[in-house]
Order: structure tokens, then sequence, then C-alpha cells
């Protein structure tokens, strides 16, 4: 669930997947690309509220702004646009650190697709999607057990707000701040 009221309206979302990657290109042309550390998700957004509703912005920044992580919905890039409308679960036990979770026959989404798992509020992508296996990136962060949900509609991220945040606000009847938050990582 996310952190914010109707009074507060969020806009110009914009998530992005910070991947370190290593690319070298050996002198017989070949090109070699490494990921060279963890994957893991930003998201900017402007939140906009009228002055009578100031004191629920003071406590969600009094709140958050220390590092504690708060839940919040991506948004349209969250929502799944495929065909799958059944319960996905995976059907064998994965340890972290691998990146294939095997599913029952008929139960996967489509490549691309972003999803999180029961157990914890790390978002992965679909890279792969054969044989009754969904293949994630990145690897997992977490244990997966046997019948563990596999969440692939309306994906809720947990963030902290990041360090370098202007929380300088111009009081008016109307207010907006821009506010960066980066994927919190347990």
């Amino acid at each position: 669930m996310s952190v914010f009221t109707n009074n507060i309206k969020l806009s110009d979302v914009q998530v992005t997947s910070m991947e370190p990657i290593y690319t070298n290109q050996s002198w017989t042309g070949v090109i070699h690309t490494r990921s060279t550390g963890i994957q893991y998700y930003t998201i900017q957004f402007t939140m906009q509220f009228e002055k009578k509703y100031l004191q629920e912005y003071n406590a969600f920044i009094a709140q958050y702004s220390q590092g504690r992580p708060f839940n919040l919905s991506l948004g349209f890039y969250g929502n799944y646009l495929g065909t799958q409308t059944k319960s996905i679960q995976a059907t064998a036990a994965r340890a972290k650190g691998s990146y294939q979770i095997p599913v029952a026959s008929g139960y996967t989404v489509e490549v691309g697709t972003l999803i999180q798992f029961s157990n914890h509020k790390k978002i992965y992508r679909v890279i792969s999607n054969a044989n009754n296996v969904l293949s994630v990136f990145p690897n997992l962060r977490q244990n997966v057990v046997i019948g563990e949900i596999i969440k692939y509609k309306g994906i809720e991220g947990q963030f902290m707000l990041n360090p370098d945040n202007d929380y300088s606000l111009t009081v008016g009847n109307a207010m907006s701040i821009q506010l960066k938050a980066t994927e919190y990582l347990q």
C-alpha cells in the first residue's frame, strides 16, 4: 500500500533501471558484455498538493527522509498488460542467486513483465519464459519457497528517499516538490 492519500497527487513519475554493465570488444571484434554489480530501480516523482494538506507532506518527510523505506506503486509502469489471468506460484524452491523459477504449465507471463515474490519486495524482470520456467533479472536476492506466489499485477516497490533531495518548498495555495528515491534492497 502506498504511503499517500488522495490528497497528494504524484506526477511526472520516471522509473529507471540501474544496471551496471561492462562491455569490451576483443581484438577479433567479439563484444563481451558482463553485469558488474547489482541491478536496482530509481524513481523520480513530483508531489503536488494544496496548502491545507501540508501536514501530510510534512509527516511523509519526517518519517522517510532519514532512510526509512516506504512502499510506492510504480503506477502504469507496474501494471500488467499481458494475457495471464491466473495466480502463479513457484513449483520448486530456489536459493538466492538463482535466476530460473519453475512454474506450472500454462502459468507464465510474457518476457519483459515485472514481477515480485510474496516473501520480499525486490522487483524483477522476466527475461525468458521457456519450458515452464521463468528466468528473471537480476538473480534472486532472497530464497523462493515451493508454492510462493509470484506477483505480476500492480507492482509496488519499496524505496528510500535519496540523501541529495532538496526539500525546499515554496509555500502557496498549490505546492509541488520533486523527489528522488532508490529501491530498498534488504
